[in-house]
């Protein structure tokens, strides 16, 4: 009997990426070359590398391979705006373990289409973040005209994401107290309690899922790119992912190399660090990103005062001696910093921002409750995001540190932010009580097409070292930088979807060390 994840069937992150992300050398001794408009002449780009293949061609799919049927309002519920283009939906059955397939042990996978090009262009998007579903509608409308001629953009959902088999085995009261945990080094006991409660909810989830519970990582997500390629009997796979799918993709690159068409990273995580390493490194992003908040809504005319900072200092403070309640929400400085880093990452969501805050601070935590929703609650026909995220990361990492360690470093990262380094520190226990992981299987080393990868100068989620690192560790890749403050660099810059879009559909490869504008 296929093991579904479904609540009704008795199975009942943002968040982690922010927990595990300085500079560091870049990819090549070249020098950068600036682009200062959207018109790129030829000159800026390059020949494929030395020893590597060409890019391949883009390909075609069977369209009515898989049972597609129309969803536009559905998805548009999603984006929280009309859809103007056509969207249908899909599902994919998919084997939790292909090395090992075993009787049941399989997942549905949601899947989108928006587009009548003859190429497929999968997009697919961070565990806890917004599936590849919505982003592939919302990229739709962005995207340049010439890109959606050539390829149709299938979303796929991530593993436990989507709403036709969506991992809920923590209670919804048990993700407030996880996420609402107080970050303050100061309070004693506070990292006994969390590790207590993430113990419960991680030892519920093992037995309500048994051992599908731990195929909920990146290589799974890998696997489910090929078993996708083969359901669309397509020759390759063009592929767009953001931020922390770039685990994925790149371990479908390694796992799968014949099956790789052209791909592009945007946002990519460090593929070297471990956990501590990645959260120190992500909590200096996330600060210098509310930095850069702080000016913008000073700019504005701030709601929150001339000192945006030292605002959200006080607004932790107060909430520790006074939560507020939206109904059965409580509002505790933990939720008030989740608010921060939903949408620090988002400039476009930033007056949003600087109103829930100045409205927490009077005493109304409506917004800030609506901010994290997402993460907690089922929400516009999605999923609450908190477990799927829980899993795929404690699933991608062996790290497990210990509450003693956390403790010492809630200290010392309170030196580097006081807004997030103890915060950070005390999330590094989320996986405390995780079961361990199996290295994931060992992948011939082969040549690879030239690979696309993206970085935002000021990412504030997946800083640019991870990029950089990415293309360190991968000699086909070309890396290009959008001098700018987001979360992701796609659609953002016009500099950026001119030459992603060149990329896919001319198999123009850019300049190592290429440089957008902000």
């Amino acid at each position: 009997m296929r093991h579904r994840i479904l609540r009704c069937l008795g199975v009942p992150m943002m968040l982690m990426a922010v927990l595990v992300g300085g500079c560091t050398a870049g990819p090549s001794d070249r020098p950068a070359v600036a682009v200062r408009d959207a018109n790129l002449p030829p000159q800026r780009f390059q020949p494929a590398f030395p020893g590597s293949p060409p890019l391949p061609p883009a390909g075609d799919y069977y369209r009515n391979s898989l049972p597609w049927r129309e969803c536009t309002d559905a998805i548009s519920s999603a984006l929280g705006m009309p859809s103007p283009r056509r969207v249908e939906c899909s599902e994919l059955r998919v084997d939790a373990t292909v090395a090992r397939p075993v009787f049941g042990n399989s997942l549905h996978l949601d899947l989108t289409r928006v587009g009548d090009g003859p190429a497929p262009l999968v997009v697919i998007g961070e565990a806890y973040g917004e599936p590849g579903t919505v982003r592939a509608a919302r990229l739709a409308q962005q995207l340049s005209p010439a890109l959606l001629d050539r390829f149709t953009l299938i979303g796929m959902a991530r593993r436990g994401t989507g709403p036709s088999e969506p991992l809920d085995c923590i209670p919804k009261t048990t993700r407030n107290q996880i996420v609402g945990i107080d970050p303050d080094p100061g309070q004693a006991g506070q990292l006994d309690s969390l590790l207590d409660i993430t113990r419960v909810a991680i030892e519920t989830c093992v037995q309500d899922l048994g051992e599908v519970l731990t195929t909920i990582n990146s290589t799974g997500t890998a696997d489910d790119l090929e078993q996708l390629r083969v359901s669309l009997n397509a020759p390759v796979l063009n592929v767009i992912s953001h931020g922390e799918a770039s685990r994925a993709v790149t371990e479908f690159l390694r796992r799968y190399p014949a099956s790789v068409g052209r791909v592009v990273l945007d946002g990519a995580v460090d593929p070297t660090a471990d956990d501590v390493a990645a959260a120190e490194t992500t909590l200096v992003a996330a600060d210098a990103g509310y930095t850069a908040f702080a000016a913008d809504c000073v700019a504005r005319g701030c709601p929150l005062g001339g000192e945006p900072r030292g605002a959200l200092l006080a607004l932790a403070k107060a909430l520790r001696q006074t939560p507020l309640h939206v109904g059965s929400q409580l509002i505790t400085a933990g939720i008030a910093y989740q608010a921060v880093l939903e949408t620090v990452g988002d400039p476009e969501r930033w007056p949003q921002l600087s109103h829930a805050l100045a409205a927490a601070r009077d005493g109304d935590g409506v917004e800030l409750a609506a901010v994290v929703t997402p993460i907690l609650s089922t929400d516009r026909g999605l999923p609450a995001r908190f477990d799927p995220a829980l899993a795929t990361h404690c699933n991608d990492t062996p790290t497990r540190v210990p509450p003693e360690r956390a403790q010492q470093l809630a200290s010392q990262w309170q030196q580097r932010s006081a807004l997030f380094g103890p915060l950070f520190a005390a999330r590094l226990l989320l996986c405390s009580a995780w079961p361990v992981p199996s290295p994931p299987p060992v992948s011939e080393d082969r040549a690879l097409p030239p690979v696309l990868v993206v970085a935002t100068a000021g990412d504030p989620l997946t800083p640019v070292e991870g990029a950089r690192r990415t293309v360190q560790s991968m000699p086909s890749a070309t890396l290009v930088t959008w001098q700018g403050q987001a979360h992701g660099a796609l659609p953002r810059s016009p500099c950026v979807v001119d030459l992603v879009t060149r990329f896919l559909t001319d198999a123009s490869v850019p300049r190592q060390g290429t440089l957008c504008p902000p």
